[in-house]
């Protein structure tokens, strides 16, 4: 399955979609605004997962405007979260991306009445989120596609 038609399966593009190796994710098409600032989606791959970074260029910074998480397994939308005036930076996303997985985490134990292991599960996450940012996308998108989405 090609990343496009993972992308699209997701509803994360209707456009064309590259790899930027210099940030190490795909690219959807983007716009430039009257006022010249240009908006684009960066998305990443992990283990189970999909990244999208919604992501504004403006004159003087590099904005995350929001970020989307979306399981691979279940084909839905894990957690979201909008950002106004955030400037981009890959720790920044490590750190919200971590957060936002573990409030699911969390949610998810007290709907089942079990207790979470914080600690671990905050560590386990973190490798997650940083196999999107700094393992070879070309080769994790192909790996997950293969595992959940050819089934």
């Amino acid at each position: 399955m090609t990343k496009e038609l993972v992308l699209k399966q997701f509803g994360l593009t209707n456009g064309v979609v590259s790899y930027s190796q210099n940030i190490n994710a795909f690219i959807t098409d983007g716009y430039t605004s009257e006022a010249g600032n240009t908006y684009f989606n960066a998305v990443r791959f992990a283990e189970g997962i999909i990244i999208k970074e919604d992501v504004g260029i403006g004159y003087a910074y590099k904005f995350l405007n929001g970020i989307r998480i979306y399981s691979l397994r279940d084909k839905t939308m894990l957690a979201d979260r909008d950002y106004h005036n955030c400037i981009y930076s890959k720790y920044i996303l490590k750190q919200q991306a971590v957060n936002m997985l573990l409030e699911v985490l969390r949610d998810a134990a007290k709907n089942e009445n079990m207790i979470l292991n914080e600690i671990q599960a905050k560590k386990e996450l973190e490798k997650i989120i940083d196999q999107a940012l700094d393992g070879d996308q070309l080769q994790i998108v192909n790996k997950q596609s293969q595992k959940y989405l050819t089934r």
